[in-house]
């Protein structure tokens, strides 16, 4: 989403006119689901993918359409034909796709363009509702925020969907009486992973978790090591006073990741996190370091209102990773386990009692931490 917003962006300030493209019905298997959204502009590349690349280029093609006429465009694929030797082979399905077009045009729809972009990024989850069918033509392309009370929302949700935080509710379409048709957008906020420590070990992570699309900070009490030329591709690079906290917005959709090599600095870090709403912190380093780190937090507090579990240390999938490359895949595999709910095993579930060679890492990295 970042990457489209990002584009979005750049048509504004140049003044260019784009296309989003969203999934709004899948009819058996898919590549993608509803919801999906791939986005271009009159000068540049697409971004993102509907499918597994078969059907892009035509969606450029009605785009174009789109672009000239100024109006929305509803196009529908059927790969379920055996027979059809093109849609059967290049999108990794065997279902259909209907797709809305619509058009980005800062200049003449500066409203709808800014809530376009808007909602791409919230930091809250949103609901859009979209019309993308309706008898009068001037009401296609509508687009307005349903608030999370909103009576209509019974309508459209089931008992099980009605906590809009919940990730995998479903975006849908909806007709109304008049036959008109809604697509109602669950859109989840861009998670963001905020990383204490700037090392060496930090420089792949910030890379492997920005091409993930999400968003990424960098925190350290070493003025030295906060240092954009070293991370160019961080969101935010924050450098804060030695034995204190950073003040830092902490929510149910921020990752946090400690790997600072500095016992002291991460044990404050530590007891910050943990009395916050996190999901996830990763703690870089052998777990009995980590145990030693929290002895103070529980004499201090009750383990059950610390949730202990989010605290996984080692940090990682278990994919005996040793390099700092192949440490960062394992932490960014681990962040998409979490965030997906998926069911890879971490390290805290393997290493056993055998030293992992992330630790054995860790601590050769540990001449660092000065």
């Amino acid at each position: 989403m970042l990457k489209i917003v990002s584009e979005m962006a750049r048509c504004r300030r140049e003044k260019k006119r784009g296309v989003l493209a969203t999934i709004i019905r899948v009819e058996g298997s898919s590549y993608q689901k509803e919801g999906t959204k791939c986005f271009f502009a009159e000068d540049g590349a697409l971004i993102g993918l509907l499918s597994g690349g078969c059907v892009e280029s035509d969606v450029i093609e009605h785009g174009k359409e789109v672009l000239e006429e100024g109006k929305p465009k509803t196009i529908y694929y059927d790969f379920r034909d055996e027979d059809d030797q093109v849609w059967g082979l290049g999108v990794g399905c065997n279902g259909a796709i209907e797709i809305f077009l619509e058009l980005y045009d800062p200049q003449q729809y500066p409203e709808k363009s800014m809530l376009m972009e808007k909602t791409l990024v919230a930091e809250i989850p949103q609901i859009i509702a979209t019309v993308v069918k309706a008898e009068e033509e001037s009401r296609l392309g509508k687009k307005w925020i349903v608030a999370s009370d909103d009576e209509f929302l019974s309508f459209v949700l089931s008992d099980k969907d009605k906590n809009v935080h919940h990730r995998k509710t479903k975006s849908r379409l909806v007709t109304l009486a008049d036959d008109t048709e809604l697509f109602i957008d669950f859109i989840e906020p861009i998670p963001t992973l905020i990383i204490f420590g700037a090392g060496p070990d930090a420089v792949p992570l910030v890379k492997l978790t920005k091409e993930m699309g999400w968003r990424v900070k960098v925190v350290d009490h070493r003025p030295g090591f906060v240092n954009p030329s070293i991370f160019p591709l961080a969101d935010e690079l924050i450098c804060y006073p030695r034995d204190q906290v950073p003040e830092l917005t902490l929510h149910d959709n921020t990752y946090t990741v400690v790997m600072s090599h500095n016992f002291n600095q991460d044990q404050i870090v530590l007891e910050t996190l943990v009395q916050s709403t996190v999901p996830y912190i990763g703690v870089l380093g052998p777990s009995r370091r980590t145990n030693q780190l929290l002895e103070p937090l529980l004499s201090n507090y009750k383990s059950e209102t610390l949730n202990l579990e989010r605290i996984y240390s080692p940090v990682g999938i278990d994919i005996h990773a040793k390099t700092p490359e192949e440490i960062a895949l394992s932490i960014t595999s681990e962040l998409i386990n979490v965030y997906r709910g998926g069911r890879s095993l971490h390290l805290k579930q393997t290493k056993g009692h055998t030293q992992t060679n992330q630790e054995q890492t860790w601590e050769r990295g540990c001449s660092l931490s000065l």
